[in-house]
């Protein structure tokens, strides 16, 4: 059975100095050779067959317009000891068999949350995932579970049964979320927030909208209105605010919205202009009862 804990190693990769994705064309059905560095035979052989290993990487630019996000793409798994030479690449002709457990779909799904520092692990190596830092305290362990909850929505169907979900999944039993964690090192209060939630609400939401992710509350299409910069761009926001205190928060009390959760703000004023916040049904409700009249939200690439 696989599970976060089984997530040891950590590897940048690149193909053709950062001129598209790596391992872009690889598939659940089929294993395919992972490399490494000529000059780093050493660092190929050092995961074993069990273990699972998290890919990460950097386009230059994606969709044409230059990229400055990391992106989380792969886990995957040695299916044999063996390193194999690869001769078809000169500067990485160390290889190892590997199998798919999870690939983001599309490849680019997974940024940086903003949270995790990629800097140590940024060298082609098998670097162990203990290299994988992050700015809010979170251990090792805790890293690894953000990890697999990431990616959970990505799992090949062909390792399922091999996979072990939590007892109370996401989207059904939900996360606890809200508990206050005072930084004293900074002096400011954060809320600790579950970010796989919010991922995976907009991972749900780009499938069932075949490639767009609509508001809520008015239907607002970024895409539509902003054309590339607008895809998978939305804001999620807690139906009730997290401020309240902890909470179980499943996929259900999560809204997507064009701009804040007092209601759709589209650009006009009719529903974030009300207090106390309110619901989604009833800033719906709001903006049904007005006038039509063209309005975009306000946005700053």
């Amino acid at each position: 059975m696989y599970n976060s804990e089984n997530i040891l190693w950590i590897k940048n990769v690149k193909r053709n100095g950062g001129q598209g994705w790596a391992y872009e064309d690889v598939t659940c059905a089929e294993t395919f050779l992972l490399n490494w560095p000529t000059a780093k035979k050493g660092s190929a052989s050092t995961p074993n067959v069990g273990d699972i290993i998290l890919l990460f990487q950097k386009p230059n630019e994606i969709n044409g317009r230059k990229n400055y996000n990391v992106c989380m793409t792969h886990l995957v798994t040695p299916v044999s000891r063996e390193t194999v030479q690869d001769d078809r690449t000169e500067s990485h002709k160390w290889a190892r068999e590997v199998r798919l457990i999870a690939m983001a779909n599309p490849i680019g799904a997974l940024p940086n949350p903003g949270y995790l520092d990629f800097l140590l692990p940024n060298r082609g190596l098998t670097n162990p995932i203990a290299n994988l830092r992050n700015k809010i305290d979170l251990t090792e362990t805790e890293t690894k579970e953000q990890v697999w909850e990431l990616f959970q929505p990505y799992f090949c169907a062909n390792v399922l049964d091999q996979i072990f979900l939590p007892t109370e999944p996401i989207g059904i039993f939900g996360e606890v979320e809200g508990d206050l964690i005072v930084r004293e090192h900074i002096r400011q209060e954060y809320r600790q927030r579950n970010s796989a939630l919010v991922q995976q609400a907009k991972s749900r939401a780009f499938a069932y909208g075949n490639g767009r992710i609509l508001c809520e509350c008015c239907d607002f299409d970024f895409v539509a209105r902003y054309g590339d910069h607008g895809t998978r761009f939305i804001e999620c926001h807690h139906k009730v605010p997290i401020a309240l205190g902890a909470r179980l928060t499943q996929l259900t009390d999560l809204a997507l919205v064009a701009r804040i959760a007092t209601g759709c703000s589209t650009g006009n004023k009719k529903t974030t202009d009300i207090t106390p916040l309110m619901s989604l049904e009833r800033s719906f409700s709001v903006y049904k009862s007005q006038p039509m009249h063209p309005h975009e939200p306000d946005i700053v690439f």
